[in-house]
C-alpha cells in the first residue's frame, strides 16, 4: 500500500482522476494531499474562524469526490477544486444566518438516500444494506468515529473526550471516514449494477 501511494504522488492530475473514477480510491487520496494547501489558502482568504475553515475544507473534498465525474479537463484540477471551495464558502455565508455550518448528523436512512451513489434506482432497503456493509468494512478507527459522530450524533468535543483525542484529529479522521464510506458505497453500488445487468443478459 505504501509503495502504491508513493507511485501515485508522481502521477499527473489527469491520470489520478481517471484511475480514481475507475475505482482506485488511493488516487483520489493523492489528489486530496496534493491540493489541500491550495484549497486551504482559498478558504482562509474568505473566512476568519478556524473551526469553520476546517469544516469547509472537508466539505469541499467530499463534494469534489461526489462530482469528480463532472470534471472537464479544459481547466486544471486545481482551478476546479478552488472554485468548488469558493462556492462552498459562498453557500456557507448564505446559510450562516440560519445555522452554524457543521456536518449534518446522518442516520442510516439519510445516508442511504443521500450517499451520492451513481445508481440511484437502488431500493431504499437495499441501499441501507449497502451502507451497513460498507461501514462494517471500514478500519476500526474510522468505523468508530463514523458511528460516534454520524449515528450517535455526538459533537466533535464529546467525541474527542470519548476517544481521548484532539478535536482536529477527530475532524480529520471523520473526513477520512466519510470519504472512505462514500467510495465504498459507490463501488458496491457499481458492482450491484453490473450483477443486475449480467443477470438480465445485458453484458
Amino acid at each position: 500500500m505504501h509503495a502504491m501511494r508513493s507511485r501515485t504522488t508522481t502521477f499527473e492530475d489527469g491520470l489520478l482522476i481517471q484511475r480514481a473514477l475507475a475505482g482506485q480510491t488511493e488516487c483520489f487520496t493523492a489528489l486530496v494531499d496534493r491540493h489541500n494547501a491550495a484549497v486551504r489558502r482559498r478558504i482562509r482568504s474568505m473566512v476568519r474562524n478556524t473551526a469553520d475553515e476546517e469544516d469547509l475544507i472537508q466539505e469541499v473534498f467530499l463534494k469534489a469526490w461526489r462530482h469528480l465525474a463532472s470534471f472537464r479537463s479544459d481547466a486544471s484540477f486545481r482551478t476546479w477544486i478552488t472554485q468548488v471551495a469558493t462556492n462552498e464558502v459562498l453557500q456557507f455565508y448564505r446559510k450562516q444566518g440560519r445555522s452554524r455550518l457543521r456536518p449534518a448528523p446522518v442516520d442510516m436512512d439519510t445516508i442511504a438516500s443521500h450517499c451520492d451513489s451513481p445508481h440511484r434506482t437502488l431500493e431504499q432497503a437495499e441501499a441501507r444494506r449497502t451502507v451497513r456493509s460498507a461501514i462494517a468494512e471500514l478500519p476500526a478507527k474510522y468505523r468508530q468515529i463514523l458511528i460516534l459522530r454520524d449515528l450517535q450524533q455526538l459533537s466533535a468535543q464529546e467525541t474527542a473526550r470519548w476517544l481521548r483525542a484532539s478535536i482536529p484529529l477527530v475532524k480529520t479522521r471523520l473526513f477520512r471516514a466519510r470519504l472512505m464510506l462514500s467510495m465504498a458505497i459507490q463501488k458496491q453500488s457499481h458492482q450491484v449494477s453490473l450483477w443486475r445487468r449480467a443477470s438480465k443478459g445485458v453484458l
